[in-house]
């Protein structure tokens, strides 16, 4: 222990255990039964979801540091990051899938005491589509009334995308990336740009010795997957536990899900897979 520390620190230091640290009671108090009387699938519900919540802060944690990483030109180091990201994703295909126990007798029985409450309503879901390239301005009307999440999202909606901070340390390095695409207005969803795929096809075909970016553009690739993947997994747990009656909130259910799926974060990294790869 540092001799300088204050007898605060050292007295904190030496009281600080296993519980302490990790704030257990806090954290095992917050699983508050809405269901009258209380359902006992709706403990399992809550803590599948505010696990959800949990992991989602870590993603935008990691996504954070990954454009810090981009930024400096630190290319390599993103690959440990994206890496991270990627293993979070497999965690939660695998974590939505445990809401497949829950029978659709077994919901109903506490489906009502959820109110009004929606997925629409995570903010930190939408923050990484935000941050990730998908963005609507339809989504900030589930925070009306809730100013600092709403100031969270425009926030994320008005800065560079994860792929606008790739691209952009792309062309840094050297890459003709097109200019249209560089300064483009980020608060608007990326549009396929052919010029841009162009680029990847040179990289993919030749890197030479710069092949950690085609290392990176497979990483981004990867997370990209995973989400669809998650999205796929989410629509068919939903479909088996309410077929398809609206979700909670009034959502369309699976029927809304569904309509996502086909969205991506980085289109030309998929459209270069079109390309002609004859020599």
């Amino acid at each position: 222990m540092d001799p300088k520390a204050s007898d605060y620190d050292r007295l904190r230091i030496e009281e600080l255990n296993y519980n302490s640290y990790l704030k257990v009671p806090e954290l095992t108090n917050l699983q508050v039964l809405q269901s009258r009387p209380p359902h006992h699938d709706e403990m399992f519900f809550i803590v599948i979801h505010q696990s959800f919540e949990l992991w989602f802060k870590e993603v935008l944690h990691e996504v954070d540091l990954l454009m810090a990483y981009l930024t400096a030109g630190h290319v390599s180091r993103t690959l440990k990051v994206l890496k991270r990201i990627t293993c979070i994703m497999e965690c939660l295909c695998q974590q939505i899938q445990l809401l497949s126990t829950l029978t659709p007798e077994e919901f109903a029985g506490f489906r009502e005491a959820l109110g009004t409450g929606s997925g629409f309503q995570s903010v930190q879901f939408r923050e990484v589509e935000f941050v990730c390239g998908l963005r609507d301005p339809w989504f900030f009307q589930f925070f009306e009334g809730r100013p600092e999440e709403l100031e969270r999202l425009q926030k994320r909606f008005q800065s560079p995308s994860v792929y606008d901070i790739f691209l952009r340390a792309m062309a840094k390095d050297g890459y003709a990336v097109p200019e249209k695409v560089l300064q483009r207005d980020v608060a608007t969803g990326h549009e396929l740009n052919d010029d841009l795929v162009e680029v990847f096809r040179n990289l993919y075909q030749d890197p030479k010795e710069n092949y950690h970016w085609l290392l990176s553009c497979e990483a981004l690739l990867d997370l990209d997957t995973l989400w669809a993947k998650w999205r796929a997994v989410h629509i068919l747990m939903v479909t088996r536990t309410i077929g398809g009656k609206k979700g909670t909130g009034g959502s369309k259910g699976g029927e809304f899900l569904e309509s996502r799926l086909k969205l991506r974060f980085f289109p030309e990294l998929w459209e270069v897979r079109n390309a002609d790869w004859q020599t």
